[in-house]
């Protein structure tokens, strides 16, 4: 992506989510925001789809906008992204009534927690 196509967000996180996320984005061979965006537009999809359309009403925005981590075990991400990738998140996190950088760790949270679903309930994986 030359400078002239893309933005970049600054994503606040907790240091162990920033650790989590440079590890994950190292084990699937990703860069930091290919990893992000990948888990990104999965939750955008599902935003979009729900929020959207005629089930959008059942759909009740977070109304918070604090994860509740203390201010000092605080850290950054830089998310490089196209224009378009960033309208969408600035879309997601309005409709969720929080900011961009919550609305990402909410999105992130909730994908770590279904593929540890998924892990967890794999055919001869012991609980």
């Amino acid at each position: 992506m030359s400078p002239s196509s893309g933005t970049s967000l600054l994503i606040r996180c907790s240091r162990e989510e920033a650790t989590k996320i440079r590890n994950e984005a190292l084990r699937d061979h990703r860069s930091v925001s290919s990893y992000l965006l990948y888990l990104l537009e999965r939750n955008l999809v599902i935003e979009e789809k729900y929020t959207d359309g005629p089930l959008s009403r059942f759909v009740q925005p977070l109304g918070r906008d604090t994860d509740g981590l203390p201010t000092k075990d605080r850290t950054a991400v830089h998310l490089r992204c196209s224009f378009d990738q960033a309208d969408r998140i600035r879309r997601g996190a309005a409709k969720r009534q929080m900011s961009i950088s919550s609305f990402v760790v909410f999105a992130l949270r909730r994908s770590w927690k279904s593929i540890e679903g998924l892990r967890n309930s794999a055919p001869g994986r012991t609980k």
